[in-house]
């Protein structure tokens, strides 16, 4: 027992807890938490709002429509689909998953179709064609120009949009410096060590999660998605009769599942089902 007249550690002459009653504390507490947490959504929401008018730069660009929807590996095999319509891309007879050029490139190849066409000059895995300096310095342009667009967050966004985990991270210390300094006095420290819990775990959430798409690059996909239903894997388009480009579309805006339906011959060939399952390829809608 301390001496008569000494004070323990974290309390005042009034024997609470850095002279804060506890109800008191708990309430500015609740308060702070509730505005730290808002202050932080709303940083949050404004740095992946993006911008509404970046969707005009996917007209015309069915690969961009697919690394927006899927990242880079939907973006190649997007590719793949217009390059197997046109016949500028072939499969292996003989082994799964492999893929070679084919006939000469049309005028309209993308940049993504004509560095696939240069790596694949012989048989060459189609998952692996992403890590090829070619094919990934045109999905790394691809990539810019979704971030230029406000579609996709870059990678400032990302430590920006994390960043706003700070202030409900501090509070969540102060609270636990408070239950510490409490279970020191003899407090009872249960409500503020709950409450410095839910403030931790907002902070680790909000450290964790981070959107690839902006909010303008989600609604840009989904416009797409509407107004291109035919090119759904539930409509099964016919991609010989649509040309390429279509194509590319089709999975770029619907993902593997559309290769699957409308191609489920070259989707094999491909091993589609395989990158598919281990969800290499958004489903979209």
């Amino acid at each position: 027992m301390a001496p008569q007249g000494v004070v323990g550690l974290g309390t005042n002459l009034t024997g609470e807890t850095w002279g804060i009653p506890g109800t008191t504390f708990l309430l500015l507490y609740l308060l702070l938490a509730v505005a730290a947490t808002a202050f932080a959504g709303w940083h949050r929401s404004r740095i992946a709002a993006g911008d509404p008018g970046g969707g005009r730069v996917l007209e015309g660009r069915p690969e961009d429509v697919a690394h927006l929807n899927g990242g880079s590996v939907l973006a190649v095999y997007a590719a793949l689909s217009a390059m197997h319509v046109d016949g500028t891309v072939v499969t292996s007879d003989r082994t799964t998953g492999q893929v070679r050029a084919g006939g000469p490139l049309t005028r309209s190849a993308t940049g993504l179709q004509r560095a696939i066409h240069r790596s694949a000059h012989r048989l060459t895995p189609g998952r692996t064609l992403r890590t090829h300096v070619a094919v990934r310095t045109e999905l790394h342009r691809i990539r810019q120009r979704l971030e230029s667009a406000g579609l996709v967050l870059d990678a400032a966004d990302r430590d920006r949009y994390r960043v706003a985990a700070v202030l409900p991270g501090l509070v969540a210390v102060l609270g636990l410096v408070r239950a510490t300094a409490g279970t020191a006095d003899g407090r009872p420290v249960g409500s503020v060590l709950v409450l410095s819990l839910v403030m931790a775990t907002v902070t680790a959430v909000f450290v964790l999660r981070v959107p690839r798409r902006t909010r303008a690059g989600d609604a840009a996909l989904r416009r797409i998605q509407e107004e291109r239903e035919d090119l759904s894997p539930a409509a099964r388009p016919s991609w010989t009769r649509l040309g390429p480009a279509a194509a590319a579309l089709s999975v770029g805006a619907f993902g593997l599942p559309a290769l699957l339906a409308a191609e489920p011959v070259f989707a094999e060939e491909l091993a589609a089902q395989r990158v598919a399952a281990l969800g290499g390829g958004a489903a979209g809608r």
